[in-house]
């Protein structure tokens, strides 16, 4: 399944972000639990980020912030600040660009960079580019990226998120090689692309492990679920053609904002304020352009 020369993917994830951006932005708060949630004042909202030492009390990402304020008391909440951590996401992106010009961001906390082409400017091997890229990001943001590096987007995914991660030095490499003894004995929940549901739909066929889900008969996994049961069956075998795309994102096909509420709303015109400032905060400060006028409660920009 190889054609031509074999590429080099990173896929490099932001540990905490949310969380490593505040705590760069106060360093009085680098030995401290910290957590980035609602309105700390009425012990609001979820937790969108834990930084690790908060994640040693046992608090978790999306749980509510009472629970966790519960779990650490000592606890520090920030309520987000979503502009500043694109702010650093962009400026990540920059730094990946010193390394290649083929850098395509997943999320705002991670990003595919492909250095086949340009390994040979920045070090001897992968892992010594990988550790520069780290090097370079924590310097300049504060911020400790961990690298997955496979062939292709896919293995570089699951190499950062089940390995990685875990990591002393936050550098795997997954590859063709080596997937049958790492990748394959992982539970099928491990494996990028599968949700609660489809591991349960896993499960019952009797699939619960990658390699397991990666030997099962192709056919029949596409008679189940067609074209999906196919891309399963090569997400687990560790095939992924898509290449690292810098444009993906180049053109904004919708714009949003969200908040968090200090309290359940139920009625009509409790809901309604809320709308109106959410399209006021997508007018002004998403699309940059001003306010003209107002219909059905709808906020219009031009």
């Amino acid at each position: 399944m190889k054609s031509g020369r074999e590429r080099i993917i990173f896929l490099v994830d932001m540990q905490s972000f949310y969380a490593s951006v505040e705590k760069a932005a106060h360093p009085e708060f680098r030995d401290k639990p910290l957590i980035v949630a609602g309105d700390p004042a009425r012990r609001s909202g979820i937790v969108l980020a834990a930084c690790p030492i908060a994640k040693r009390y046992g608090v978790t990402t999306a749980e509510r912030l009472g629970e966790a304020v519960r779990k650490c008391p000592e606890v520090i909440v920030i309520r987000p600040h979503m502009q500043e951590y694109i702010n650093v996401s962009l400026q990540i992106s920059g730094i990946l660009e010193r390394f290649s010009d083929l850098v395509e961001p997943y999320s705002i906390d991670e990003q595919f960079i492909d250095v086949t082409g340009t390994l040979p400017l920045f070090g001897r091997d992968p892992v010594e580019v990988a550790l520069k890229i780290q090097a370079a990001i924590g310097r300049e943001t504060g911020v400790y990226a961990r690298v997955g590096i496979g062939p292709n987007k896919v293995l570089a995914k699951m190499a950062c998120d089940n390995f990685a991660k875990k990591n002393q030095n936050g550098i795997f490499t997954l590859t063709h090689d080596n997937k049958r003894d790492q990748l394959w004995p992982l539970s099928i929940d491990k494996m990028f692309g599968v949700g609660s549901r489809m591991n349960r739909h896993l499960r019952r066929l009797g699939i619960h492990t990658i390699g397991q889900l990666a030997t099962y008969p192709l056919e029949r996994l596409k008679q189940i679920w067609g074209v999906n049961g196919h891309v399963l069956w090569m997400t687990a075998n560790g095939y992924d053609y898509s290449p690292v795309t810098p444009t993906t994102y180049d053109t904004q096909k919708g714009i949003g904002h969200h908040m968090t509420l200090p309290r359940d709303y139920r009625t009509a015109e409790e809901i309604r304020v809320v709308l109106i400032g959410i399209n006021i905060k997508i007018c002004v400060h998403k699309t940059k352009k001003p306010l003209i006028a107002w219909k059905n409660s709808v906020f219009w920009a031009v």
